[in-house]
């Protein structure tokens, strides 16, 4: 039995779900783990995102890492478990080690690994901090940018360790769809994910371009909302060409993705993966990228990179593609073929003329959960 436990607020919802809930889907769905796999999330009456085991909690008002770390424990007393894995935050993982004694915790990251802290306190902090890494059976990072800082900022962790990207079932996504001429943005309403800067460089773009339109889908506005009010303001000179969509499912996001011309991701941060710019190559369509992070790993030679983050560079870079639909068409082919060759979830889903078959995201995982379990097995000193 293998335990995913999903971080609190999350119901592993088919309706709203979140891109962790989204990643655990994908990795179980293709994993040979599937049918020993059990959900833990909270409680809902929606349709779940996945069918398989699911164990459902009551929302802990306070404490909530403690109380799933004991919930886990009576559960695998009752049932039995391998092995745990769970999303993103150190302290939970730890505490979930510490109430399953004998049972291997994997902690999967999706963003870099927080470095040791500086000033008063530093070090009895970062000595806990290191005794809850290194109690840990494994830990998964998102690309090879989040490893090398990992590994840098915490050189004396001896666990096991590997990059585990996001992944997609490629057989779902459709890039032979008709595109139209519109331009896709999706992302959280933060200005570290550049969004007025696009919709500065949107609407620039628009006025010239009667044809095309827009479409923002936004999430989490009333985080930020003098951000969201001034990426509204950007655009209302271009109304009747782009508008903005909020809290809409994820299968309308994949709908218009598809038949989308042009993606824009423009993080100003440094990216761990981008998600967003997967998706957009999954569909097949054109994508203007930042660069940051782990977004050159996902893109490589098939997206246009910008040289600034700024309206005006946008605005340019959308009039380049919007010029050569020709060479636009080629960039999104070169990109929809290096996803499927890299970043497959399963074996099934990955691209049928490849010279050398890559292992899939899913087996990569299942190995890895291969190599915590052996390393369990036996008293060890170092990874």
């Amino acid at each position: 039995m293998i335990i995913q436990a999903l971080p609190r607020r999350m119901a592993f919802e088919a309706r709203k779900s979140s891109s962790v809930e989204l990643c655990v889907a994908e990795w179980v769905s293709g994993s040979r783990f599937r049918d020993q796999t059990t959900i833990f999330a909270e409680q809902s009456s929606e349709r779940p995102l996945l069918d398989v085991a699911i164990h459902r909690l009551e929302p802990a008002p306070r404490l909530a890492s403690w109380h799933l770390a004991r919930s886990i424990r009576a559960f695998a007393a009752k049932k039995g478990s391998k092995l745990i894995a769970t999303q993103q935050h150190i302290p939970t993982a730890a505490r979930i080690a510490l109430f399953n004694h004998g049972i291997p915790v994997v902690l999967h990251t999706h963003n870099f690994i927080d470095p040791p802290v500086k000033g008063k306190g530093a070090a009895l902090r970062n000595w806990l901090r290191l005794k809850e890494l290194q109690s840990l059976g494994g830990i998964t990072l998102v690309s090879d940018a989040t490893l090398a800082q990992f590994e840098r900022d915490w050189p004396d962790v001896r666990i096991p360790r590997t990059v585990l990207s996001n992944g997609f079932d490629f057989s779902t996504w459709n890039t032979g769809r008709p595109k139209e001429n519109r331009i896709i943005v999706v992302g959280r309403v933060q200005e570290a994910k550049g969004i007025l800067e696009v919709a500065q460089g949107v609407a620039q773009f628009l006025a010239d371009a009667r044809d095309w339109t827009a479409t923002f889908i936004l999430s989490e506005p009333q985080s930020n909302k003098p951000y969201f009010e001034q990426i509204q303001s950007a655009l209302q000179p271009v109304t009747g060409q782009a508008e903005i969509l909020t809290g809409i499912p994820f299968a309308t996001v994949k709908d218009i993705t598809e038949t989308s011309a042009i993606a824009v991701v423009a993080s100003k941060w440094i990216e761990p993966f981008g998600r967003t710019a997967l998706e957009a190559h999954a569909a097949g369509i054109a994508l203007i990228s930042s660069g940051t992070g782990g977004l050159r790993e996902i893109s490589g030679d098939g997206a246009v990179f910008l040289p600034e983050i700024s309206g005006t560079a946008i605005a340019e870079s959308l009039r380049l593609l919007e010029r050569d639909p020709a060479s636009r068409a080629a960039m999104a082919e070169r990109g929809a073929a290096r996803v499927r060759r890299l970043f497959p979830l399963s074996s099934s889903s990955a691209g049928s003329d490849e010279a050398e078959r890559i292992p899939s995201i899913c087996e990569r995982l299942d190995d890895f959960y291969d190599r915590v379990l052996a390393g369990s097995a036996r008293p060890s000193t170092s990874c």
